[in-house]
């Protein structure tokens, strides 16, 4: 069993010690090799409370092979089979997610450089099958792989060759007996369809796993043009038209920033695509209260706020108005209308339904025809601030002046400036 471990020198390396035969095969190998590329060796085990005894024993195992070598231990505890329950999730998912939060926990807090899992080539191709039937994407097909924090050293190394390793080493090992449960989706994979696969196709196993890496290339090459797709104007994220391949993983970037890390699917991405075939002003609607719009400029991604109902009477000066800070006064700059047209009683607000507006200029339209006939966007409207008195708009601030309150030799000139600073 070779790996290349010149990537690690001088790293500090936690291995994820369950005592099962992969994960002892690892940390073995890696305790040989440590003074040779500088490395300083832990563990961490995570004892999930499922097998009872046999859990027990397999965490007491762990913690004479590391007393036995002097690998510092780190132990963690859970009853995941409550966990489950609590979060509503699947037991194998309840006891992934807590195993990585305490991984992601050692580096957080700094106790290690990187966590080494021992993934092999079987369990590479058998997440590969699994994702594949479940029609995954490109991305999924990249199988088990490094990510920020996480080293896999046995990835392309196949089960014979951990087994002969530990063999030759004369190691033993625990035995986890949910393995052999064939209820659990992944298992029968192990034990039935990859066997057949590779007495039918000799080398099958290794030519998957092979493959993820070949995935992973092209699929991080379309990401990398993608990322410049991705664009951003007036607080928002948009996404400018290209070719579906780049739009879906640019729109994908942009809802990961947005903070949508779960819960999307292959359809709302479609959804998104198929937005820039439809007219400016087209809305979509996704999860955590994302609205994605088609614009000129593409398709744009921004979080939905809640628009406030206040009203503030008219004022010179300064007035907030939710994210918007707006300033009347006599410097020259800005939106110019005669204060002594405009009638007493009026207020800052945002638009309702049945404003209307006399244009600068003349003729009187809904505020709503108002904003299409200007291809305002969608997600402004309903945060541009207005001068208003009942259902009449006076100003549109940083958009319209109304015909009723423009200036003339006579006017007593006051300025509308506008501070914007809200997020879309």
């Amino acid at each position: 069993m070779q790996c290349d471990l010149s990537p690690y020198r001088n790293k500090r390396i936690c291995v994820a010690l369950s005592g099962g035969s992969d994960s002892v095969a690892l940390i073995d190998y890696l305790d040989a090799h440590k003074e040779e590329f500088s490395i300083t060796l832990t563990a961490v085990n995570c004892e999930h409370g499922v097998r009872g005894k046999e859990s027990l024993s397999d965490t007491a195992f762990v913690k004479k092979f590391c007393k036995e070598r002097s690998i510092p231990l780190f132990l963690f505890s859970c009853d995941c089979v409550a966990r489950a329950k609590r979060h509503k999730e699947s037991l194998e998912t309840a006891c992934r997610n807590f195993r990585y939060e305490c991984f992601d926990s050692l580096l957080r807090e700094g106790k290690t450089d990187l966590i080494a899992t021992a993934h092999h080539a079987l369990d590479n191709a058998e997440t590969i099958l699994f994702r594949l039937c479940r029609g995954t994407s490109l991305f999924g097909l990249r199988g088990i792989a490094d990510r920020a924090g996480y080293i896999r050293p046995l990835l392309q190394t196949s089960k014979l060759e951990i087994l002969n390793y530990l063999s030759e080493r004369g190691l033993s090992y625990c035995k986890d007996a949910t393995n052999d449960d064939e209820s659990y989706t992944r298992n029968a994979i192990r034990k039935h369809i990859l066997p057949d696969l590779e007495r039918e196709i000799p080398g099958a196993t290794a030519n998957i796993s092979r493959f993820s890496a070949i995935a992973a290339e092209d699929d991080e090459f379309l990401y990398s043009l993608a990322r410049e797709k991705v664009k951003r104007a007036d607080g928002a994220l948009y996404v400018s038209e290209c070719e579906k391949p780049l739009f879906t993983r640019a729109a994908l970037i942009a809802l990961k920033e947005l903070g949508v890390k779960r819960d999307y699917t292959q359809a709302h991405l479609s959804a998104l695509y198929s937005l820039l075939k439809k007219p400016t002003s087209a809305r979509v609607s996704l999860p955590f209260q994302i609205e994605a719009e088609k614009e000129p400029q593409g398709v744009f991604l921004y979080k939905k706020r809640e628009r406030s109902e206040l009203e503030i009477p008219f004022s010179t000066g300064r007035t907030v108005l939710g994210d918007d800070c707006i300033i009347i006064d006599k410097k020259k700059d800005g939106q110019a209308f005669d204060i002594k047209k405009l009638p007493a009683g009026c207020v800052f607000r945002f638009r309702r339904a049945g404003d209307k507006i006399t244009k600068f200029g003349g003729g009187t339209k809904k505020l709503k025809e108002y904003f299409n006939d200007k291809k305002i966007p969608l997600r402004k409207r309903d945060f541009i601030p207005l001068i208003a008195k009942e259902n009449e708009i006076f100003c549109a601030v940083g958009v319209e002046i109304s015909d009723k309150i423009r200036t003339d030799q006579t006017s007593d000139v006051w300025y509308i400036h506008y501070d914007y600073k809200g997020e879309n």
